[in-house]
């Protein structure tokens, strides 16, 4: 499993043909006249219609159907209040569990949720949290299982595979007779939603030029702002869970388009030695973007063997183990996944109590959205002018005081309301800054393992955000600990490196 986690996240984030071509996909504004020219880019374009048109289909479906799955839990289990109507010789309380009561009533913003439909109340009440534990589990284990579709079979066949069963899922679901039902196929579909992520985003790093790169990963990045703000509009209006997920799946059926206009890419093709299937995209791609048709084949070969010379050079038989046996590396390893499972906490957690809690829950999910799109592109800037240490640090910062206001009375609304989306703008920056600082702490024999092991913990991270965000007990508790956990993860990024500017290792000799 490991090895396959391994493989998952090298799809997901670099490039698997090594050396310097590796160096750009991570680092891109060290891309210079001193690097290497990149023929794939000179043959196809950096960046124009062509790959934006994949961007577009590649991005905005994928992205919103993630995050609609990922935190769908804020309408399928919202805040309920039920009291019991057949309770004898008690007085009644609301939302309070009676030993010889056999019917309950149900009161939220909705007709009717997965609590009222199947009694997650009282000693079933934890069902709700593992639900979601459940789909996110779904996507940990998809993320592995799709890299390595996406590595041995490719990825146009891989994104369709995950994209047509979402599609499938997300008109069965709705029609779910029991609790265990629904819970499965909510596995399934965080499986290929994970797929859809992780395959989505290696086909935009191979598409664009080195030079654009930096770019299209973060245009790829906004769709996920958009399907948050989107998500309270089908609520509102369907506002029963089979309804709504109804209309998530309907919605859903755009991935049919996949099938027409998802290529696979010429660096998969020459990676595994089908140049002419390479050369033909090659030619579409120059053509829609304006550029000569001409001797693609022979540049699919030239790629190929300078490929080949660069595996051979870079050939390494670092393990896992290195992570722990250096001392450095160890250092970076422990912090980096201490970050991340904080991040995932964080994130999905935030997303998840500000909906709960909320008096508005559609205003406080859209408002959320909509400050993650500044988030990204404030990150952005910072990160390249002031470096990672520094801004991933003011970012967990910034959320640690935010969280830590979400203590306020009920009275507060508009300020609990904008300090709570602040606190999950602040992790979608911490995530973006990450996603950079993680890949260039490491040496490229150990990169992708590195990233894999954080992201991994991210996983973790989410699935155990659910329960934290719907503790039981004193109101406190939930803000409290998504107040300390960013100052924890602020005080782990103090330990590592800056990388902002230098220029990445290869070798574990190097650090």
């Amino acid at each position: 499993m490991n090895e396959i986690c391994m493989k998952s996240i090298s799809d997901h984030w670099l490039d698997q043909e090594a050396g310097e071509t590796e160096k750009m996909e991570t680092k891109t504004e060290e891309y210079s006249e001193k690097s290497p020219p990149d023929k794939m880019a000179a043959a196809i374009g950096d960046i124009g219609k062509w790959q934006i048109l994949i961007l577009i289909f590649a991005s905005i479906p994928t992205k919103m159907s993630a995050v609609w799955q990922q935190i769908s839990i804020i309408y399928l289990a919202p805040k309920t209040t039920f009291w019991c109507t057949d309770a004898l010789n008690e007085k009644v309380m609301n939302s309070t569990c009676y030993k010889n009561c056999s019917n309950y009533e149900y009161y939220s913003e909705f007709e009717n949720t997965i609590i009222s439909e199947w009694d997650l109340i009282c000693g079933r009440a934890w069902l709700a949290n593992f639900n979601q534990m459940m789909c996110m589990f779904g996507v940990l284990v998809g993320s592995a299982a799709y890299g390595f579709i996406s590595d041995r079979c490719g990825r146009r066949p891989a994104i369709i595979m995950a994209a047509m069963t979402q599609m499938v899922c997300g008109m069965i679901i709705p029609f779910s007779p029991d609790y265990w039902t629904f819970t499965v196929v909510r596995f399934i579909i965080g499986t290929s939603t994970a797929g859809l992520m992780v395959v989505s985003f290696v086909i935009i790093l191979e598409i664009a030029g080195p030079g654009k790169r930096e770019l299209m990963t973060g245009l790829y990045q906004i769709p996920i702002s958009l399907g948050e703000m989107v998500m309270p509009v089908y609520s509102y209006y369907l506002r029963s869970w089979d309804q709504f997920t109804l209309g998530l799946g309907i919605t859903q059926l755009i991935f049919v388009t996949y099938i027409f206009v998802i290529p696979e890419t010429p660096k998969w093709l020459i990676s595994v030695g089908k140049l002419e299937e390479a050369s033909k995209v090659m030619k579409k791609a120059a053509r829609i973007n304006n550029l000569p048709t001409e001797n693609m084949l022979q540049i699919a070969k030239e790629i190929s063997d300078e490929s080949k010379s660069r595996q051979e050079k870079s050939a390494s038989k670092a393990t896992y183990l290195d992570l722990i046996r250096i001392p450095s590396l160890r250092m970076r390893n422990l912090c980096s996944c201490l970050v991340w499972f904080i991040l995932g906490l964080s994130f999905y957690g935030g997303n998840q109590y500000i909906g709960q809690t909320s008096s508005n829950t559609f205003l406080s999910i859209v408002l959320a959205g909509a400050l993650q799109i500044p988030g990204l592109i404030i990150a952005g800037i910072l990160y390249k002018r002031y470096g990672r240490r520094y801004t991933a640090i003011g970012f967990f910062i910034v959320c640690a005081i935010s969280n830590g206001l979400l203590v306020l009375p009920d009275d507060y609304f508009y300020i609990k309301l904008v300090v709570g989306a602040t606190a999950v703008s602040c992790a979608a920056g911490g995530y973006s800054v990450l996603y950079t600082f993680t890949s260039e702490l490491f040496p490229t024999v150990v990169r992708n393992m590195a990233v894999g092991a954080s992201s991994t913990m991210s996983r973790v991270g989410s699935m155990l955000a659910p329960f934290v965000a719907g503790a039981s007990g004193a109101f406190w508790i939930a803000p409290t600990v998504f107040a300390i956990a960013p100052l924890i993860a602020a005080t782990a990024v103090w330990f590592l490196p800056e990388t902002r500017g230098k220029k990445l290792t290869d070798h574990l000799n190097e650090c």
